[in-house]
Parts: C-alpha cells; structure tokens; sequence
C-alpha cells in the first residue's frame, strides 16, 4: 500500500521479494544494499520468529522515478521460501505494491518454482488481489550454474503469468539492479493508472540489457568475465568462512592476498566451465550434507546462525559454498575414476608422516592411524586438484586486468 509523507515530499512503495528457498531472495537484497549509496539506504535488519527470518531496509534511490514531484522511496523485503512459513509470507505481502519472484533457473527446481509461484498467486488472492494485474517481475537467477536451463524454457514452464523477466547471477551482483528498476517502473505505472500525474520518470534500460551492463572486469577466463564486484563478494566470503578468530567488517587485502584470491576464483571457475561442458550434475544430497555437516559442528541450528551473524555470512554463502565443493568433487572424480584409491595413503606413508611429526599424536601411529589417513587423503586430494587445475589452465585462455583490483 502506497504511502505519501507530504512532509518529507516522499511517496513510499513496498516490494516484497519472494520465491522458494534458497532462490537467492536474501542475497537480491544484500547486493542492492551494498550498492546503495550510503545516504539513501537505512540499515539491514532481520526480524527472527520462531526459527524463519524477515528481511528488510528502506532504499530512497534517486533514478527510479517521482510521484507528483515527491520522491519514491521503496521499502524491500523478502521472506523464508520454505514452505512451513506461509503464515510469514502471507504477513509480509500485506500492502506490498509490487513483487519480484526470485525464480531458481535449474531444471531440477522447476517444482518449487511453480509450486512458489502458486503459493504467490494464493497467498495474494487471500488479500484480495488477481496476480494477473500486480506488478510481478520474475528474475531468472543462477544463469552461471551448469545445470541452468535456457531461458525459452522457463518461460514457457513457469511464465504462465506472462510477466516481464530479468536474467541475474544475485551472487555476483549480475541482474540484481535491473531487476529492482524494471519493478520499480511497473509499480510507479500502475499508480499512473490509478492517481493523475504518478509516473516513473527514468524508465529503466530493457532487463536483457541491464543483465550485460559492462562492469569493471578483473580476469576473463575463456570469455567468461570475473567482475570486480563479484571478486570483491567472494574475498570477504572466503575470509569470513576461513579465518579462526574475530573477523572484520570490511577485510582488506594486501595485494599478494588479491592474487591468491583470483587465482582461487580461476581455478572454481574453470571447474565450473569443465562441469558444465560435460552435462555434470551437482548432486543436492551432497549439497544439502555438506550443509548439515557443518551445522551439527555448531550443535543446534540457533548456534550456528549466531556463527553466521557474527561473521556476516547467510545460508545463501553457505550453500555456494558446498555447490563449490560438490562441483570440485564432480569433476575430480570424472579425471580420476579411482580416486579413492589414488588418495589413499599407504602404511609407510603413515608411519612417514608420525615419524617427522610425532609430538602432535601422544600415543602413537596406532592411537591416530585414522587421523593421520585423513591428513594424508586430503594432503593427496590436494596434489590431484593442483594437477587439474594446472591441466585446465594450459589448454584455456586466461586474461587478469590486475589495474582493476
């Protein structure tokens, strides 16, 4: 429900930013807010009931449009996608003025986008409002995973609504921005239609083509463009997910630190290319274990969300982080049929190992022997990932613009 402060001379809108879980609603939302001048954005706050989680901030930007001469600010919220949380959903949708559906483009989430977007249509007609005259917008995210369908598809699978669509890589911030301006429009229109006088004044650029805005590029691998943004998003991730002891808000790098980073990020993107040439899958099991795995080391869901918080991260920076290493595990194990057995350590390669470091087993190799194998598997999965990343860079064309970190 649109709201007008004659005051302040603003007219405020709410955009509700929905769609199943783990779509990357949250990340949308932080990416805008990361990129929001810092005068015209109020801070991200999170409202925790019963286990689920509401996002939201108000963003007063100054290019999406006037109201009779008033400027739009536009509150953004977005809401848990499981389905338990419809009573949250349903709360949050009252007086929204428009909605993006933040749409997985996997074919494996085809279901849950459309039992998602019935969920919207449903939970919309119990306010009293027809979906088919709302302003939806509906993003297209994950286009960078192996398994993303092409676009025709999703629209004749899911857009039964017809609405307008934007493409996006949310974690990188690709599409994240298009997708606000292009349902900012909508909403500023519809109010045109209702009220004399209420229109957007800067129409955004076509989404397609806000989806390749140029940004500043830091390497090209095999055409593929890593931008400054999504480098930066992805140091500090790696930085919070590694680091022992506090971290700070903002990290910043030392160049050699930079460079170590890229290459890191190279090497996960040409295992992504790799995957994706050969039709690999990741597997959700693994991805939803390695999730649970690291949960069960914080004891109970509300430690390891105050872990979370105290390091900045989501669940979204999480679960990339298990795709990452399901998608290395994918492709290692296609180079190396055997890999278990090549990363298998042998006996004297254990008692090798205690002999030069005995102080840290108290008991001997007998004690440790499992512990001091795992080591050594790692240790050898290790070499194997060097091995194939150096093979893959050979037979690719890397460019780094270091002027640009």
């Amino acid at each position: 429900m649109v709201q007008i402060n004659f005051a302040k001379k603003e007219v405020s809108c709410k955009l509700v930013y929905y769609g199943p879980g783990m779509s990357g609603k949250t990340t949308n939302l932080q990416i805008i807010h990361q990129k929001a001048p810092q005068e015209a954005k109020g801070d991200l706050i999170a409202i925790a009931t019963e286990g689920d989680r509401t996002l939201f901030f108000d963003f007063l930007p100054l290019d999406l449009g006037k109201v009779k001469g008033m400027n739009t600010k536009f509150q953004l919220y977005t809401v848990p996608g499981q389905v338990y949380y419809a009573s949250t959903r349903k709360l949050v949708l009252q007086g929204a003025d428009g909605v993006v559906f933040v749409a997985d483009s996997q074919k494996k989430k085809l279901e849950e986008n459309l039992e998602s977007l019935k969920d919207l249509e449903n939970t919309l007609k119990e306010h009293g409002i027809d979906i088919k005259t709302f302003p939806v917008v509906i993003q297209w995210n994950k286009r960078d995973l192996p398994d993303a369908a092409e676009v025709p598809w999703l629209e004749e699978k899911i857009n039964w609504l017809k609405a307008p669509t934007t493409e996006a890589v949310a974690a990188r911030g690709d599409g994240v921005m298009a997708t606000l301006k292009t349902t900012a429009k909508l909403v500023l229109d519809k109010m045109n239609e209702k009220g004399g006088g209420i229109a957007a004044s800067t129409p955004p650029p076509p989404a397609q083509t806000a989806v390749k805005k140029e940004e500043q590029v830091v390497a090209l691998v095999n055409g593929d463009k890593i931008t400054r943004s999504y480098f930066l998003n992805y140091c500090q991730t790696q930085y919070r997910l590694a680091t022992q002891g506090e971290v700070e808000d903002f990290r910043k790098f030392a160049r050699e630190e930079e460079l170590a980073w890229l290459n890191s990020l190279i090497n996960y993107l040409l295992l992504m290319q790799e995957a994706k040439k050969n039709s690999l899958v990741v597997d959700r099991k693994l991805v939803e274990a390695h999730i649970a795995q690291m949960m069960r080391k914080y004891g109970t869901r509300e430690k390891f969300d105050q872990w979370m918080a105290s390091r900045n991260l989501t669940l979204d920076n999480i679960k990339n982080e298990a795709v990452k290493n399901a998608v290395t595990n994918a492709v290692l194990k296609q180079k190396v049929p055997d890999l278990a057995t090549a990363a298998e350590p042998s006996d004297d390669e254990v008692n090798g190992y205690y002999a030069t470091h005995q102080q840290a087993f108290p008991g001997g190799p007998a004690q440790h022997g499992e512990k001091i194998r795992q080591i050594l598997r790692n240790k050898k999965k290790r070499k194997l990932l060097e091995g194939l990343y150096a093979s893959l860079r050979e037979k690719s064309k890397i460019t780094l613009f270091e002027d640009k970190l």
